[in-house]
């Protein structure tokens, strides 16, 4: 999706009501030692930067027939070759993390060779072809009561073992690991526990179909906490200095952690710059503006229809000399607060796929039989699909509601931005309203920011650039700020 689509995507408008002046604490570190206020930049993040665990959280549920759950089940087995093929040639020598392994592939022209499309094709007959998984897909295949992520993450915990099992067997009978590695043992021990899936299978049948979500929501989530808890009493029992990371996280996590790595099938990656709409919150300057040293830049956003942007200079695009950069007029999107995420439905939902490969892999089986969550991805599928985006994006708990946000967003649908210098843009210095000097924020460095503005509203002629200090108001009983009226910069217009 280009910027100009993103942009005239359906998203919530702001308020008529919003600020006219949006604040951003910046350390002193970042704004001078980085050189941000020099190049007027702004750095947009990554949710994993973010303070918040809960950060693009989105509450996937999955609902489908036959094809969509065995081919969630084939891409499975891709992921955890992946993985073991890793595995085997590294070892313990480099770490392995969902970074190395393709969840969100594959793309055109990654297929692998014949002998590796058989041999994976191979590896889901045998795990589907195991009556307990077809049993199974048979209890979930159109079931009223969707599957939620704690259930997905049980389900995927009991058949890791068999996921595993199937994976090296096939190692071994394509020569691709000693023929003597024990993967026929693996197998078997692996299979010698599906009675106990089974039985948990015929158990919720009955609950499910009476409808009770919310006591299925329980029972798993009370099945992860004890299977964490045994997972970890196991570890600490092999005794100090003989734990091995990779080998943990494709033996114990791998099967429960695949479920939320699905995420990247839904939506593009993105990325975020933080505005609030105060800064008279004491706790906001200790955190963020570096226990009250740091400086909170004022932005005068541009507003238009009741909406406010900032006009960026940012990556709109590559070509053969590598990255462009071009000005784009960003929206500022309200966050929401609240105690709840909106559900996504994933199988209906999977557009960070090319339409080609979504069909193949997910929407249709290797007769071609289509899935009933298949859509023709129109104007009325992608409308309501980035409507479904940007709740993820700009949703956080209520706990976080004293910040009153505003966010630029980035998205990696059209243009990538793994890269660190990709994620930064720059502003129009005469959107920098002012900036607000922390309680103690160092001489000195108040001394070299003001020397850093002066050079840049000389060179445009501007007067009206604004200094503040911070400062305790008694009446108020908070934290407030004062304009430093001595300081305005007086340069000829002409």
């Amino acid at each position: 999706m280009t910027t100009e689509e993103l942009e005239a995507a359906p998203n919530p408008p702001v308020s008529s009501s919003a600020p006219q002046l949006l604040y951003r604490f910046r350390p002193l570190a970042r704004l001078l030692d980085s050189g941000e206020l020099e190049r007027q930049e702004i750095y947009f993040a990554s949710p994993s930067e973010l303070n918040d665990p809960m950060e693009g959280f989105r509450d996937l549920y999955w609902s489908g027939d036959r094809i969509a759950w065995e081919n969630l089940f084939r891409h499975y087995l891709r992921c955890l070759n992946w993985a073991l093929t890793i595995y085997r040639l590294g070892g313990e020598d480099h770490p392995l993390t969902w970074d190395n392994i393709p969840v969100d592939g594959p793309r055109p022209g990654e297929a692998g060779s014949p002998q590796l499309e058989e041999m994976l094709e191979r590896m889901c007959e045998d795990f589907l072809g195991e009556p307990t998984v077809s049993r199974l897909i048979d209890s979930l295949d159109g079931r009223p009561t969707p599957t939620r992520r704690d259930e997905l993450r049980g389900y995927m915990r009991s058949l890791h073992p068999l996921g595993i099992g199937v994976v090296f067997r096939r190692h071994e009978i394509h020569r691709l690991c000693s023929p003597d590695s024990g993967a026929r043992e693996m197998l078997a021990r692996a299979k010698e526990t599906l009675p106990n899936l089974d039985l948990m299978i015929e158990t919720l049948r009955s609950i499910s179909q009476e409808g009770q979500g919310d006591l299925l929501r329980e029972m798993f989530a009370l099945f992860g906490d004890l299977a964490s808890q045994v997972g970890l009493a196991t570890l600490i029992s092999h005794g100090e200095g003989n734990y091995a990371a990779n080998k943990d996280f494709i033996v114990r996590a791998f099967g429960e952690e695949f479920v939320d790595q699905l995420e990247r099938l839904v939506y593009p990656g993105w990325r975020v710059a933080c505005f609030l709409s105060d800064c008279r919150d004491s706790s906001l300057w200790g955190s963020y503006g570096d226990s009250h040293t740091g400086v909170c830049l004022v932005f005068k956003p541009d507003e238009r229809d009741g909406r406010m942007y900032l006009p960026l200079m940012q990556v709109n695009g590559f070509d053969s000399r590598g990255a462009n950069r071009g000005e784009v007029t960003q929206p500022l999107h309200p966050v929401t607060y609240s105690s709840k995420f909106a559900p996504v439905d994933f199988f209906r939902s999977i557009g960070n796929l090319p339409a080609g490969v979504l069909f193949k892999r997910w929407h249709s089986n290797p007769a071609g039989e289509r899935s009933v969550c298949a859509s023709d991805y129109g104007d009325k599928w992608r409308d309501a699909y980035w409507r479904g985006f940007y709740p993820g994006a700009t949703t956080k708990l209520a706990d976080w509601a004293r910040e009153r946000e505003h966010r630029l967003l980035l998205t990696d649908s059209f243009v990538g931005f793994s890269d660190v210098e990709s994620r930064k843009a720059t502003y129009d210095f005469a959107n920098l309203h002012g900036l607000i000097f922390g309680m103690k924020t160092p001489t000195a460095k108040k001394l070299e920011i003001c020397r850093i503005v002066e050079r840049k509203c000389a060179a445009i002629g501007r007067t009206d650039f604004k200094f503040y200090e911070a400062f305790y108001s008694e009446v108020r009983g908070s934290v407030d700020h004062r304009e430093l009226n001595l300081l305005k910069m007086r340069f000829p217009t002409s």
